[in-house]
């Protein structure tokens, strides 16, 4: 019972805290997922990889922004400075492939 009651106090400790404007409110926690699928070129910045290249997962996040599907396999292929991944998708029983570059993040597709 006393815990309860600790759990109480506190609770209005701090709701009269925040009604005097002391108390910081704390901004709203975005899943990592969620915030690649918004924006994957903000990762592809923020997150610089050291051979200049971006990762699977940043590519597979760029395919998606612009094309909708199932991801089927991602093969990295080509020599730098030529590299791309070749992801192939599939969408309503229709498989196609995307390519994204490695290292600028171009997405070309025959969707």
């Amino acid at each position: 019972m006393k815990k309860h009651i600790s759990v109480i106090l506190l609770g209005l400790s701090l709701l009269s805290l925040a009604a005097q404007g002391q108390a910081q409110l704390l901004p709203f926690q975005v899943d990592q997922n969620q915030l690649d699928r918004n924006n994957p070129l903000r990762e592809i910045r923020n997150n610089p990889q050291e051979n200049g290249r971006i990762t699977e997962r940043q590519a597979v996040n760029l395919a998606r922004q612009q094309f909708a599907g199932n991801i089927l396999r991602v093969t990295l292929i080509g020599e730098p400075p030529n590299q791309r991944y070749q992801i192939r998708m599939e969408n309503a029983g229709k498989v196609f492939t995307v390519f994204v570059h490695a290292t600028t993040g171009e997405v070309t597709g025959d969707s």
